[in-house]
């Protein structure tokens, strides 16, 4: 019922994480990977789980406008499927095809989320076990939507918000959203490394990705902050 459309760069921890997640809700979904030319494994895992791989260049730069970009326009393409959805790899919008079923006979064509930032309370990848987490608003974002209606989404910076034009009704019920950007402190580490490193111009002139430039050590006290106020978010 749903085409998903994800950007990537290096995510080879997450990203059969991420097509499972969706696979699983949505057994008929097409899975769209934008990826900015991964220097790991991502692709070929992507492309062994049956997702289709697009390539995009932003001259090795972390370019949120690209970013974008992508997410306001690449459902306009012809598809089989009238719902859409746009997502980080590790954002993991919790709904289920009969759920959907029911809410697009209720006339919604936004889908409502209530975000949760998740946090791994043990020191390993395993990311089927995070269950811990705070909500977090900053996710509530408009993932998933009927392109028959909506004709653009118009997405800001982060895709934190957005000004739909069309027929917009959002869902009444909010369904869960998880962030997994917390999944390991030395993995958290390397990856706000990589960023700093290949931040763009334009990002670094609109304070885009400034959480990026943090320290080590302050990334490392904001993670076990985030066990400390976690619960249980998942059953």
């Amino acid at each position: 019922m749903i085409t998903v459309y994800t950007v990537s760069y290096n995510e080879s921890h997450i990203i059969k994480f991420m097509i499972d997640h969706y696979k699983k809700r949505f057994p008929s979904a097409h899975i769209v990977v934008y990826d900015n030319y991964s220097t790991d494994n991502t692709v070929a895992i992507a492309k062994e789980n049956n997702a289709e791989v697009r390539y995009f260049d932003t001259n090795n730069r972390f370019d949120d406008t690209k970013h974008i970009q992508i997410k306001n326009n690449c459902w306009k393409e012809p598809s089989k499927y009238d719902w859409v959805l746009t997502c980080d790899t590790d954002e993991m919008l919790d709904i289920y095809e009969d759920q959907l079923i029911e809410e697009e006979k209720l006339g919604s064509t936004i889908i409502t989320s209530d975000g949760c930032n998740m946090v791994n309370m043990e020191n390993n990848l395993d990311l089927h076990n995070i269950k811990y987490g705070e909500k977090y608003s900053q996710y509530s974002k408009s993932y998933l939507f009927n392109k028959k209606f909506i004709k653009e989404i118009n997405y800001s910076h982060g895709c934190h918000s957005c000004s739909p034009i069309g027929h917009v009704k959002y869902s009444d019920k909010a369904y869960l959203a998880y962030h997994y950007a917390l999944v390991n402190p030395d993995l958290m580490v390397a990856r706000y490394k990589q960023n700093s490193a290949r931040m763009s111009e334009e990002n670094i002139k609109n304070n885009w990705g400034s959480h990026y430039f943090l320290s080590e050590e302050q990334l490392r006290i904001n993670f076990e902050t985030r066990r400390k106020n976690a619960i249980k978010i998942i059953p």
